[in-house]
C-alpha cells in the first residue's frame, strides 16, 4: 500500500512540475518578433459569403494590423490578401529576405466552405513550413483577433506602450474589382 501511494504521490509531483513557463528574461523584446499573415481581401466575394460585411472588415483588418505593430511586433499584413484566385510565387515573393517568427492565416481563409479556398490555406501551410519550419503558424478567429492570436504563441516581455513594432506593408494583391467595396 505504501509503495502505491508513493508512486501516485511521485506521478502527481512529476506531473505538476513537468512544463515550465518561460521566464520574462527569455521572451523577445518589443521589435524582436516578425508576423507574416495572410488572408482573403474584406471586399472578397467569399468574405461576403460568410457573412462579413465588407466595410467593416476592412477596418477590422487594418486596426488588427495597427494594433500589433503598437503592441511591439514587426508585422507585414500583407493580410497578405490573396485569393486563390493568385498564385503561391506572389506570397512566396512577399516573404523573402527576412525571418518571419510566427506566420498566421485568417479565418476566411481556413473557415472557407470553398474547395478553392481550403486548397490556398493548404498551400499557405506548406509554404510557411518551407521558409521557417520551426515558426508558429497562428489562426484567428475573426479580422479582431489578430494580436490575441500572435500574443498566444509569441508573447513579449514588456508591454510595448510607446515602443511599436515596425510596419513592413500592407498590402491587397486581388482579382479585378475584389479590393473595392462592390456596392460603392
Amino acid at each position: 500500500m505504501v509503495c502505491i501511494k508513493s508512486i501516485l504521490t511521485l506521478g502527481l509531483v512529476a506531473g505538476s512540475t513537468a512544463v515550465a513557463l518561460p521566464k520574462n528574461d527569455t521572451l523577445p523584446g518589443c521589435g524582436e518578433v516578425n508576423v507574416f499573415y495572410t488572408g482573403l481581401p474584406p471586399y472578397h466575394k467569399y468574405v461576403l459569403e460568410q457573412g462579413y460585411p465588407g466595410d467593416e472588415a476592412a477596418g477590422a483588418i487594418k486596426n488588427s494590423t495597427r494594433e500589433l505593430i503598437n503592441a511591439g511586433y514587426n508585422v507585414r499584413h500583407t493580410v497578405f490578401l490573396a485569393g486563390p484566385e493568385q498564385p503561391m510565387s506572389v506570397t512566396e515573393d512577399r516573404m523573402k529576405g527576412r525571418h518571419w517568427h510566427i506566420t498566421g492565416v485568417g479565418y476566411c481563409v481556413r473557415g472557407s466552405t470553398n474547395g478553392e479556398v481550403i486548397t490556398k490555406f493548404e498551400d499557405n501551410l506548406m509554404l510557411f513550413r518551407r521558409q521557417g519550419p520551426s515558426s508558429p503558424t497562428v489562426f484567428n478567429y475573426n479580422p479582431w483577433t489578430f494580436l490575441w492570436s500572435v500574443q498566444r504563441r509569441a508573447p513579449l516581455s514588456s508591454d510595448c506602450a510607446g515602443q511599436p513594432g515596425t510596419d513592413y506593408g500592407y498590402e491587397e494583391v486581388c482579382g479585378e474589382g475584389w479590393c473595392s467595396n462592390p456596392t460603392k
